[in-house]
């Protein structure tokens, strides 16, 4: 319980970083200061652009995960729905109409679809978290098909079917419970897999504009400053790592088998 609390600490910080963190920069100066100098505000000194490293993370955090937590629900609605029709389709070329399409995609370098997508639309926003969903829903509709193979084709679903029991019984009920623990387990590898793709976009310029406080683009903006001010880059870095390796630690703990 102890390790549990210390995982839901990990990705408190960034989170709340990324809620209340624009209220708290409104505290910060508005002027700017030296690029990569001491800041009159925080100890953490001050970006290329003078900002205060403190006040550009607090700002830089909510998009991230507005951003993040749209996209892979988006994904994952998409894939599932794809993966359960897969595996429940009573004929094998239907299941292979579904999946044959997902596979070619999936052959697709992810990197690839979004730096396509940003180049395509200037850099849209929109657009590249879009390009982030695509390239998760072919994973995440050939995970749903395995697991749930098993089930709408197993001996209880011929039971319920055999004892008239509606179709929305049989997979609303039946079929969603038996597949909530590794879908759960699956979720939670698709965040982690969205805030790579975002930030990796945002870190090669792909995203965001150069001048925007995100944690990612600020990571690509003062790196050249590494040496003469680390905070401006330790910061926002540390805190997607946090996040990431917080979300992981939680996850696994949460669904993790007491009983086994």
């Amino acid at each position: 319980m102890k390790a549990r609390w210390a995982y839901a600490g990990m990705v408190a910080v960034p989170v709340l970083v990324a809620i209340a963190g624009p209220v708290v920069a409104g505290w910060a100066p508005a002027e700017h200061q030296a690029p990569f100098g001491p800041s009159t505000w925080s100890p953490f000194g001050t970006d290329r652009l003078g900002r205060d490293v403190l006040a550009a993370a607090l700002e830089g955090g909510r998009t991230l995960l507005v951003v993040t937590a749209l996209t892979v629900l988006c994904a994952y609605a998409i894939g599932f729905t794809l993966g359960m029709a897969a595996a429940a389709a009573p004929r094998p070329w239907l299941e292979d109409l579904i999946m044959r399409p997902l596979d070619v995609l999936l052959c697709l370098p992810s990197l690839l679809i979004i730096i396509v997508a940003a180049v395509r639309t200037n850099g849209s926003t929109v657009a590249i978290a879009a390009a982030v969903g695509l390239a998760l829903v072919a994973p995440i509709a050939r995970f749903v098909r395995m697991a749930a193979r098993g089930v709408v084709h197993g001996p209880v679903m011929d039971a319920l079917r055999m004892q008239g029991e509606p179709r929305r019984h049989r997979y609303g009920r039946y079929a969603l419970r038996e597949l909530a623990r590794p879908v759960a387990a699956d979720f939670g590898v698709r965040i982690a897999a969205a805030i790579y793709f975002l930030s990796s976009a945002n870190f090669l310029g792909l995203g965001f504009d150069p001048a925007s406080p995100d944690w990612a683009v600020t990571v690509a903006a003062n790196k050249d400053g590494l040496t003469a001010a680390p905070w401006s880059v330790f910061l926002p870095a540390g805190l997607i790592v946090l996040l990431v390796v917080g979300l992981n630690l939680l996850w696994d703990d949460l669904l993790a088998d007491r009983d086994g």
